[in-house]
């Protein structure tokens, strides 16, 4: 989600966490702000999910320790992310009975 542009010469800090834990996957999250260096001006400029899955040396999945959330925000973004999960499955169905018909 692209929320503002980065200026030239800003200072870009990425700030990452671990929102949801699957069987053999996992969502971070990633905030991205700009920092003008002269007047120290920080703005949140883009956010975005990453998924991963955990393999072994021969590329099949393997299982990731179950993340345990904590803090009213470690729940809140674990349950976001459970949501985005149902979302891009339901898509992906969408997506493939599309191309069927």
């Amino acid at each position: 989600m692209f929320r503002q542009p980065i200026h030239v010469g800003e200072l870009v800090s990425f700030l990452a966490s671990v929102n949801h834990t699957g069987t053999s996957s996992m969502e971070v999250g990633i905030k991205v702000v700009a920092e003008n260096i002269r007047t120290q001006e920080v703005r949140h400029v883009n956010s975005c999910f990453f998924t991963m899955v955990a393999v072994d040396g021969e590329r099949k999945p393997v299982a990731v320790p179950s993340l345990r959330p904590f803090t009213g925000e470690e729940k809140r973004r674990f349950e976001a992310a459970k949501l985005r999960k149902k979302l891009r499955a339901e898509l992906s169905q969408r997506f493939e009975e599309a191309k069927l018909s």
